[in-house]
């Protein structure tokens, strides 16, 4: 049968029109439905369930239309021909086949509706973030049953939300959004808690939320940090607590704590503290670390002690820097007044240990602290540092020195930025030297050199030149450092010159460079201690013995001019005075020396060979904390006669 006339006799038996019925009341009943789900309280898709009911009924309805009123009137007409017979078998067959396409697309159609509506998860109502690495800061809860302080609760995220934007600590997920996200999913009737909606929609990876109340007419605000995936809190912040009409500065110290939170978050295992530091104090900390100049180094570490003072570091590296300046006692005081976190915080405890230790003079616990705290953060440039030194100059071990400056991998540093690169690089050639590696040291320094000219490894050079027997590199570079230097750096750069062919037992040699220094006084720039110290180990005593009066004069607690002026007495034959400085000496005997006074001795009674009371002062020094310095001890030229010997050992291994 052709389509033309099975239309034709669809239209005859009234087919259209019943179908037409069928359409016109499902729009109808649709459009009612569109209108009053809401106000009837209905499903959200109360809508989108009739639109199914009505396309999985429409084939049942053709179905039913044939059954009932086309079948009967097939068999009520009169008895057909074989010619009507084929026709009526042939609209059957087009009819069904029509009605099977119209359940098929029926069935497709309901399948995409359901499969849309249904079976598709709320990534398709609203946008979802697969994964972020954002903060969620939401707006803090008024727990004051007091609705004039809702504003607060804004206020406090809005101020949280630009600290953390303002210095750049990671992008912020805010409330207006999270509002919005409200907005459309009440739109649509689904009803879930800002939490929920952060959490399964915008997924961050942390959450900030808080309370605030009202306590004593005091407000007291508590923020806290969640896990975005766990919902758990990571971190408490400390409590704020202000007055109820100044809630600003409640908000400014809760943000301060929180953005200190986020600039520390991966530096957790440098932190010396359990909480993280206000913002503030930790910016002006920065600060300190990259002044050069002492004065304002001192200054940031007091503000940032200032803006938070529960801040641990800056009060443990004022300590440092008082020890540094030698005000021993000012640093003494200082760190009596710091009190650890708790006694379980055992890096703190460790370097409130290893200051009192170094306050001291007890180089071993220094060393066993020092390298704790180098095993906690062996890549922080200042520590791995600060055990070196400790390693060469407190217990004499030069032998573990290299092993730590390699674990901070240099390649990549710029010198001209870096003191404490051209610091490790001092000490160690410093060591290399001490263990006999004269050209290792060389090298170093050589190469540190051609990126910065470093003023503190001209001395170790020149030791190296001296020791490794290359007078000719030494003439070389001394040449360059008389054009470069001033001139008490090249006088002291002499002297050290001399006091090391002492040490090889070379007085011509020695006095060649002792001679430079002298010719300065000609030129009337000469530095008096250095003229002095030219003569003396010139063995010139009673030239010496003058200019050491002249500054004892101006300095009388000098132990060194002292110890000095004892032996050209003794050596010029006036015991008296000799003893009489000597008394001097004992008299000067106080806190924090560090064996000074000792030391002093020692040398005096080295040069009267008198060995029992020598190696008694010089381990007397040793125990008291006097450093193993470049020149000190062996370095001494002072000590040459005995050096070598088993007692002068036992003073070099005395913390080994």
């Amino acid at each position: 049968m052709k389509l033309n006339s099975f239309f034709k006799q669809c239209h005859e038996k009234e087919v259209f029109k019943m179908l037409s019925i069928y359409v016109v009341s499902a729009w109808i009943i649709l459009q009612v439905l569109a209108i009053t789900w809401q106000p009837l309280g209905l499903p959200q898709k109360s809508v989108t369930f009739l639109i199914i009911i009505l396309l999985l009924c429409f084939p049942l309805y053709i179905f039913f239309l044939w059954k009932f009123r086309l079948a009967p009137l097939q068999k009520t007409d009169a008895e057909p021909d074989e010619r009507e017979e084929k026709k009526k078998t042939a609209f059957r067959k087009m009819y069904f086949s029509s009605l099977g396409i119209i359940t098929s697309i029926c069935v497709i159609t309901v399948f995409l509706i359901v499969n849309k509506n249904f079976y598709t998860k709320d990534a398709d109502t609203l946008p979802k973030i697969v994964k972020s690495d954002k903060i969620a800061v939401l707006k803090f809860g008024n727990n004051t049953g007091d609705s004039q302080y809702d504003i607060v609760g804004k206020m406090a995220s809005d101020w949280i939300i630009h600290g953390i934007t303002e210095n750049h600590v990671a992008q912020v997920i805010t409330q207006d959004l999270v509002d919005e996200y409200k907005a459309i999913l009440k739109g649509k009737n689904i009803e879930k808690d800002e939490t929920t909606i952060v959490k399964e929609y915008l997924k961050p990876s942390k959450i900030i939320s808080g309370n605030f109340y009202l306590k004593n007419g005091e407000l007291l605000f508590q923020g806290m940090l969640i896990d975005g995936k766990t919902n758990k809190t990571n971190f408490s912040f400390k409590p704020t607590e202000c007055a109820a009409e100044n809630p600003l500065q409640c908000i400014e110290e809760l943000n301060e704590s929180i953005t200190g939170y986020f600039i520390t978050e991966d530096k957790k295992n440098l932190m010396l503290q359990e909480t993280p530091p206000k913002y503030e104090a930790y910016k002006y900390l920065l600060e300190a670390k990259y002044s050069n100049d002492n004065l304002e180094y001192i200054t940031l570490l007091n503000k940032a002690i200032a803006a938070d003072s529960t801040y641990f570091e800056p009060k443990v590296l004022r300590v440092a820097h008082y020890y540094n300046e030698r005000e021993f006692k000012k640093s003494d005081s200082l760190l009596k007044l710091i009190k650890p976190d708790s006694y379980t915080n055992k890096r703190q405890l460790n370097l409130l240990n290893m200051y009192e230790a170094l306050l001291k003079g007890d180089n071993r616990t220094i060393y066993k602290t020092a390298l704790k705290e180098y095993e906690i953060a062996p890549f922080d440039i200042t520590t791995n540092r600060t055990a070196m030194v400790v390693a060469l100059q407190y217990v004499n071990r030069p032998e573990d020195v290299d092993a730590i400056y390699k674990t901070v991998a240099m390649d990549s540093m710029n010198l001209q930025n870096c003191s404490d690169c051209i610091a490790r690089i001092y000490v160690k050639a410093y060591a290399g030297i001490e263990l006999g590696k004269f050209n290792t040291a060389i090298q170093s320094i050589e190469k540190a050199q051609k990126e910065v000219e470093a003023k503190l490894l001209n001395r170790p050079l020149t030791i190296a030149h001296v020791r490794s027997g290359k007078l000719e590199a030494l003439n070389q570079f001394l040449r360059k450092i008389e054009i470069t230097s001033t001139a008490v750096e090249v006088q002291e750069l002499y002297l050290q010159v001399g006091k090391e062919f002492l040490l090889k037992n070379d007085k011509q040699m020695a006095n060649i460079y002792f001679d430079k220094i002298l010719d300065f006084e000609k030129e009337g720039v000469l530095d008096r201690k250095i003229l002095a110290d030219a003569h003396f180990y010139k063995e010139e005593f009673a030239k010496a013995e003058a200019i050491l009066k002249e500054i004892h004069s101006k300095n009388p607690t000098d132990i060194d001019v002292l110890s000095k002026l004892s032996i050209c007495n003794f050596k010029m034959g006036n015991l008296p005075s000799a003893e009489k400085h000597l008394q001097s000496l004992e008299n000067l005997r106080a806190d924090y020396q560090f064996g000074e006074v000792d030391y002093a001795l020692g040398q005096y009674y080295a040069a009267t060979n008198n060995k029992p009371e020598l190696y008694k002062h010089l381990l007397k020094a040793a125990a008291n904390g006097h450093l193993y310095h470049w020149k000190f001890f062996k370095n001494d030229p002072q000590f040459k006669m005995y050096n070598q010997s088993k007692e002068f050992e036992e003073v070099m291994n005395f913390w080994k």
